[in-house]
């Protein structure tokens, strides 16, 4: 693998990551901010449903009303207005780890 190929995978796995951590954690914001709001923060609190990847019952719950957008339905504007930045940030960043999937899978297969 020469140097230049390590230097782009580099470059935009942090790229990636500079993206996609600040998101996780406006994510993990924007949670705190429904549960009080429907008052549903010993659920958001609770550690005993977590998934692999760390999120519980009420988080996963969230997510997936951000991605049907049924956040729309919340009673505040203000959670409704940040629930489509953060949908949409989402998106993106699932489309910007695809994408760096697809470049590291054509880079293996380019220097085979």
């Amino acid at each position: 693998m020469s140097s230049t190929t390590v230097v782009v995978l580099l470059v935009l796995g942090l790229a990636y990551a500079v993206f996609a951590v600040p998101t996780m954690l406006h994510f993990y914001s924007y949670c705190e901010q429904v549960a009080k709001a429907t008052g549903r923060m010993k659920e958001n609190l609770d550690i005993w449903h977590a998934d692999e990847s760390g999120n519980n019952r009420f988080q996963r719950e969230q997510l997936r009303k951000l991605r049907t957008g049924e956040y729309k339905l919340l009673p505040e504007p203000a959670l409704v207005a940040q629930g489509a930045i953060l949908a949409h940030k989402l998106r993106l960043s699932l489309w910007l780890a695809l994408g760096l999937v697809v470049t590291v899978a054509a880079t293996h297969m380019w220097l085979k």
